[in-house]
């Protein structure tokens, strides 16, 4: 095998990548046929590859969107569609993958990158964490029946109707106010909203949303299984969002009213929403708590420069970041924070970059831990007992004190797939 070389997927060999997702990602529906292929979507993802030759052994997709993160809408870039075909794995192409694409990344001053797992340990060693929880609900319909009391039924409640593309700009209104509750909200473009949330992988979604005096307040994406884990038909309702808290009712309600169809309802709500207390019967219910997507910062000193502190916080310390796949984060960051902002600049190398300057950090940290950090998920004290985050004795519980101030804990919740 040859020097390999990363470089966009050609977009003539689109049948190509298409077998390659299907081997990866759906093998039970057996080989990609392009002939019997009628997907007429638009595409939303950058393809790259990881070429030996001609010869493509790895592919991904990029995606690039906004997302919500410490109240700010910024930039992100969401990997997806990692593969490698059988012949080629195992031989350290998709690290390689990986790392090409944090550098491409990097290069475009994208400072934030997120994923859904297919295994969080995998992608774990290459420092991506957790970022966003999701609680999995299944229901019987009929355990609903308290949303309807307290949304005061149908009266006054407001109308469910089915959007389409032209509902684009009442959603992205819905979601802004969603993103004031929980980071990590997508700032879906018309795009997106056309490609992706009116339409499905393998089977479209309906999406209804309820709209009250001109406004849309919820909305929900659902489909229908025949046969729910050998327990008959469900409504699986993948996607829903709501302008204020009290709308979830409507959306029970909704899901309710289709007790005439369905044996289960199963629904993935943010963790802070939660049917036990409310249902008849609790035991009916189940709902498990699920670890979602992961995230990890591009470039630290990036990433720290763009965060909004209070104004009246003063800090400085050495932060030394290790990063097992890129190594931009070899020398240690200089933190200074004052006057709202925060200045970081890499240590200057000089003849050695070496051990010296990151053995005197007065934080050391995984590039993981520091992004869980960095996005609120977890605070400093459960980082520093649980995780790859360490405070220098000499700095003390002050410089402690300062980190949980300059990163205060965030409510997250990420819930598009890609």
């Amino acid at each position: 095998m040859g020097d390999l070389d990363y470089r966009p997927f050609p977009e003539e060999r689109d049948d190509e990548f298409s077998a390659f997702m299907r081997y990866a990602f759906s093998p039970e529906r057996g080989p990609y046929d392009p002939e019997a292929d009628d997907d007429d979507r638009e595409h939303l993802a950058a393809y790259r590859g990881l070429f030996d030759g001609e010869e493509a052994v790895a592919v991904c997709g990029h995606h690039d969107f906004a997302l919500r993160i410490r109240g700010r809408d910024r930039d992100a870039a969401g990997l997806s569609a990692v593969a490698s075909p059988p012949e080629h794995r195992r031989q350290g192409h998709v690290e390689r993958l990986l790392r090409e694409s944090l550098t491409e990344y990097r290069g475009d001053d994208v400072r934030f990158s997120v994923l859904w797992p297919f295994e969080h340990p995998f992608y774990r060693r290459y420092g991506w964490e957790t970022v966003s929880r999701y609680r999995s609900v299944k229901a019987p319909p009929e355990q609903l029946a308290f949303a309807a009391e307290a949304s005061g039924g149908t009266d006054g409640a407001g109308e469910f109707r089915r959007l389409d593309a032209d509902d684009y700009d009442a959603a992205a209104d819905l979601l802004a106010a969603t993103a004031d509750r929980y980071d990590f909200t997508m700032a879906r473009t018309a795009a997106w909203w056309r490609e992706r949330t009116l339409r499905g992988w393998q089977t479209d979604p309906f999406v209804y949303g309820l709209e009250r005096d001109g406004d849309l307040r919820a909305l929900l994406s659902y489909t229908f299984t025949g046969r729910d884990e050998g327990d008959g038909t469900a409504m699986v309702v993948s996607d829903a969002a709501v302008r204020d808290p009290a709308a979830w009712d409507e959306v029970f309600r909704f899901c309710r009213d289709h007790d005439s169809q369905v044996e289960r309802v199963r629904l993935r709500l943010p963790v802070d929403v939660s049917l036990l207390d409310r249902v008849d019967d609790p035991r009916a219910v189940t709902e498990e708590v699920r670890a979602g997507p992961m995230f990890r910062l591009v470039d630290a000193a990036a990433a720290l420069a763009a965060v909004d502190p209070d104004p009246a916080l003063e800090a400085r310390f050495t932060l030394a970041v290790d990063d097992p796949l890129v190594d931009w984060h070899d020398r240690p960051i200089r933190v200074a924070v004052a006057d709202g902002a925060v200045d970081a600049e890499r240590v200057d190398a000089g003849s050695d970059p070496g051990a010296s300057a990151r053995d005197d950090a007065d934080v050391t940290a995984g590039v993981g831990a520091l992004s869980q950090l960095y996005a609120g998920y977890r605070d400093v004290d459960d980082l520093r007992a649980h995780a790859a985050l360490d405070v220098d004795d000499e700095a003390g519980e002050g410089l402690a004190t300062d980190l949980a101030a300059l990163f205060p804990p965030r409510r997250t919740f990420l819930r598009e797939g890609f």
